[in-house]
């Protein structure tokens, strides 16, 4: 009898949760930096090591690596690697929706062409199948 050879996850939902983790991840950051306030480097240290938000947000960066890790896999860097280019997408979105900050023209801009250049490569990848 043979071992069971482990099932993979289908690629798409693998390209999606990458650039979600980096999301997730920067607003656990901006949340975290803005939350810990003022003081000495190893008050600040303790805090950091105390903060359930910081721990999520390790927890996050380790999931994020190994979904990468996963799409490295199947996909060749140059391929994959401009795909999570979205996360800066939803980044953007994270920065005016959660934390209200302003988003000037040139950056909603940017944000257009990365997913118009996403979805040139999504359909380049549909023509050479």
């Amino acid at each position: 009898m043979t071992p069971a050879r482990p099932r993979k996850w289908p690629l798409f939902p693998l390209l999606i949760a990458q650039p979600l983790c980096v999301a997730v991840y920067q607003y656990l950051a901006k949340a975290l930096g803005t939350g810990l306030g003022q003081g000495t480097p190893v008050d600040l240290a303790i805090r950091l090591g105390t903060s359930p938000l910081f721990w999520t947000l390790i927890a996050v960066e380790g999931l994020g690596l190994v979904v990468w890790l996963a799409i490295l896999h199947r996909l060749d860097l140059a391929r994959a690697f401009p795909l999570t280019a979205i996360s800066y997408c939803m980044v953007l979105g994270i920065s005016l929706f959660v934390f209200h900050e302003k988003i000037d023209v040139a950056t909603l801009g940017g944000s257009v062409l990365i997913l118009a250049g996403i979805g040139l490569l999504a359909s380049g990848e549909r023509t050479e199948a």
